[in-house]
This record gives structure tokens, sequence and C-alpha cells, in this order.
């Protein structure tokens, strides 16, 4: 699946439920991640930055409901603490789907360098997971990208 970058919706955007679900569609994968709240986000936006970018949608549970998370204090912080940590430019937006808030992240593929979580690990999106790379698999990794 291929995220269209332009498709994602602007800062301050109110839409309807199906407008939303057809930009998101309900299947995670590489450049899509639902999250009910911004609690794991030191894993999740190294390793989009370090796949080929994508959107974090905070606000929509496990089972696809749009339980609401709205841009508070606290989220911005969180997301700018770990935007400065990883050194990964992401582009909050909030939006609402009919009454129910929901903030976006929109995360840039990093293609140039390395990118690791706050804690030193190298992650990358695979599906709808992040996972870890080790031993020679950061070896190919990065000879790939330095071949692109």
């Amino acid at each position: 699946m291929e995220l269209d970058f332009s498709s994602i919706p602007p800062d301050g955007s109110r839409m309807r439920a199906r407008a939303f679900w057809r930009f998101a569609g309900r299947i995670e994968h590489e450049q899509l991640d639902f999250k009910r709240s911004a609690g794991h986000l030191k894993e999740a936006i190294p390793a989009m930055a370090m796949s080929r970018g994508g959107v974090l949608v905070l606000g929509v549970s496990d089972e696809r409901r749009l339980v609401g998370h709205a841009l508070d204090q606290e989220t911005l912080d969180r997301v700018a603490a770990v935007a400065y940590e990883s050194g990964v430019e992401v582009d909050v937006r909030a939006i609402a789907v009919g009454r129910v808030p929901l903030t976006l992240l929109v995360v840039p593929a990093v293609p140039d360098r390395i990118v690791t979580t706050p804690d030193g690990r190298l992650l990358r999106r695979v599906g709808s997971a992040n996972q870890p790379l080790r031993g020679e698999a950061v070896t190919r990794f990065v000879l790939a990208r330095a071949l692109r």
C-alpha cells in the first residue's frame, strides 16, 4: 500500500467519518499507524522515518473505532521531545472527524542518514509493525540505503 501524502488532511480540517476512512483505510501498513494515544511514539516515529515516512493517527483504537485524541499541550510536548531526540521534523495536525478530534503526525522519510530511537535502537516499519534491525540486517539495510 502506498500513502498519497497530498491527500493527508490539512491542519484544522473537519471531515465526515466516511471521508476519513476513504483517506486512511482500515488496514495499518508501513505508512499508516493507528494509535489510541501518544504513548508509543518513541518507536513509531523513528521506524516510520527509516522506512518511507507516513502518518500516525492518534485517537483510533485497535478495533478501528474513533475514540478521539485532541491535540493538547502534553501531546505536543511528547511529539516535540521524540522528534528532537530522533532528529525528525514531524508535522502535527489537529483534525475533526464528525465531532471526534484526532491528531495526525506526518512523519517524513529520512533517506540520507540513520534515525534511531531515543535509546539508540534502529527500527523500521515492516507491514504494520516496528521491527528492530540487528546484526547482519543492519549492514544490508545501510548498504541498500547507500545505493539508492
